[in-house]
Parts: structure tokens; sequence; C-alpha cells
């Protein structure tokens, strides 16, 4: 028990500076001025945007009307996609034990191990390919910054807990987040699942709050039918998923029938609004700066993007996973 409460202490000290900087960055008139400034760097951003293929064209429209587009790696046709599976599938089959015993433990958000990523970067530089930034630029409306990528694993416990609970992402206004399963996916294995309709109670205009949405909570924002737009991504191995997890409700449904391991790539504008609760995969700054090293420009900027930001934000250390 005292471990638990050292613990427990001890990450709330480490994100004392996030929580701060949140709020500060959410006071009224500054909130405001940040909004003006966005908007302002979305309209001179318009005409530098992409050209779309139709399938590109597709995924960003869907993803801004309904908050969610689902594909193949086969359709997607990006370079490297079957090496990428080859790769992948067998970490998480290799991970599966420890992520059971992780679960029995009571850990809620189970990743495989950062460092597999950092010995395999092709996993994390195909995340980099101008066609997956080419559809984030254009999804988002300003370039790009790449939050590099985890293979997450669901142990099939039926149990609604951390991210299997309908929630926001916040790191930033809009995101984008590609997820690929790495084996098929039934109703029993967990499939993402997001309401497509757009909460639009949280803006630079409102404010921003962040809270797990109970069917209470998301009657009350997204009206009374919200559950008939619920969207329950199943497919087979390779299925892709592209969805706005920051702007919609989403959640990975609650495995039953058998674990889901599935990859998940994440993007926003660079810089993010709030660059304090990125970093999310676990892999160092200077890890991605070796994995990139080498890699064209656009790249480099987009998976560099903290080094970029202003002094006082770059130095507060990123909220805990």
């Amino acid at each position: 028990m005292l471990t638990l409460i050292s613990k427990g202490r001890a990450k709330w000290l480490r994100d004392l500076p996030s929580r701060v900087a949140f709020n500060v960055l959410n006071e009224r008139r500054l909130r405001l001025w940040l909004g003006q400034r966005h908007a302002a760097a979305l309209n001179r951003h318009s005409h530098s945007l992409p050209q779309m293929d139709p399938l590109g064209a597709a995924i960003v429209d869907a993803v801004n009307t309904h908050g969610v587009y689902v594909t193949t790696l086969d359709a997607l046709g990006v370079p490297g996609s079957a090496s990428l599976m080859d790769l992948a599938g067998p970490l998480a089959d290799d991970f599966a034990e420890d992520a059971r015993t992780l679960a029995a433990e009571g850990q809620q958000f189970i990743i495989v191990p950062p460092a597999e990523i950092v010995r395999n970067p092709q996993i994390f530089r195909w995340g980099l390919h101008d066609r997956l930034l080419d559809i984030a630029e254009s999804y988002i409306g300003l370039p790009v910054a790449y939050d590099g990528v985890v293979i997450n694993y669901t142990v099939a416990d039926g149990l609604e807990i951390a991210t299997r609970q309908w929630h926001r992402d916040r790191e930033d206004r809009r995101m984008l987040k590609i997820a690929i399963y790495l084996h098929e996916v039934d109703d029993e294995g967990g499939p993402f699942e997001c309401i497509s309709l757009p909460d639009t109670v949280r803006s630079d205009d409102e404010g921003y709050r962040y809270e797990f949405g109970s069917e209470d909570s998301l009657r009350q924002r997204l009206g009374a039918d919200f559950s008939r737009d619920r969207r329950s991504c199943t497919g087979l191995k390779g299925t892709v998923v592209f969805a706005d997890t920051a702007r919609f409700f989403h959640r990975g449904k609650p495995a039953t029938g058998r674990d889901r391991a599935a990859l998940f790539y994440s993007y926003f504008a660079n810089p993010p609004r709030h660059p304090f609760l990125c970093e999310r995969s676990g892999i160092s700054r200077s890890e991605v700066r070796h994995m990139v090293n080498g890699m064209p420009e656009r790249q480099r900027t987009a998976a560099l993007w903290p080094s970029h930001l202003p002094p006082v934000l770059r130095i507060i250390p990123p909220a805990s996973l």
C-alpha cells in the first residue's frame, strides 16, 4: 500500500509542471489569443496544403465529417507495409504473456516496450512516409508533428478501464491517429470505436477540460441518440483505421473473446496546443533523433518537433503515460 501511495505521489509531483502549464494556457485571455493565432495560421497555410489523390481526399473528408475512416494496408499502398507487419506482429505475439501478467497486476495501459520499436526503426519510420504526412497535413490544416508509434496490447479481460472508456485525447485541437490491426479484430476482440459526432463543447472559445465520457455525460453533450452514431471498426489483419481522437469521443472496446494488438501512429499540428501532454510513445528524444538521422528534412522536422518549441515549453517534462 505504501509503495502505491509513494508511486502516486511521485507521479503527481512529476506531472505538476504539465498541469500548471495546461491551466495557464487555458486562462481565458490567453486561450482566446491562441485561438486567433491558430485561425490565422490555418488561413496562411490553406494555399500550401498537399494535393490529395481520391483515396487521400476520401480519408480527409470522412475523418473531418465522421471522425473515422477504415481501409486496408493494400489499398493505402504505403511502401514497406508488408515488412512493417512482419516486424510488428511477432513483437506483439512475443509480448503476449508479459501483457497478461501486467494486466493481472492491475496495469491499465499496456504497450510493447518502446525499446523494441527503437531496435526496429522501420516501424517508426513507416509513419513518416510522405503519403501519410500529406493526409495528416491536409486534415489538420498545418505542417504536422509526428508523435511516433506504440504497439498497444489489449488483454481480453472485459474491463472498461483507461482508454477502454469513452474519452478524447488532449494533445491538440485536432489530431490524426492511424491504427493498424496486427491480427483479425471482431466485435469480441476489442475493436476501435468512435462516436461520429464532434464534441464542440471544448475549444479555444470555451476552454479545454477532459474527462471520461459516461453514458449520461455523453447524452448531455452529444444528444440523447448519440449511440446511433457509434462506429465499431472491426476488420482483418492489416485493417487501417484513420481517426481524429481529439475532436471525437472514442475508445478501444473492452475485449472479451481474444486479445487485441495494434499499431497506433499519432500526428498533430507542429507545434501542438498542449506539447506537454504529447510524447506518448515512451521513446526518448535522443532515440527519435537517432532513428530519423539521414531522413529528408520534412521527415526530420515532423519527428523532431519538440526541439522547435519555445524554450519555456521545451523544458516542461511531458506528462506521464
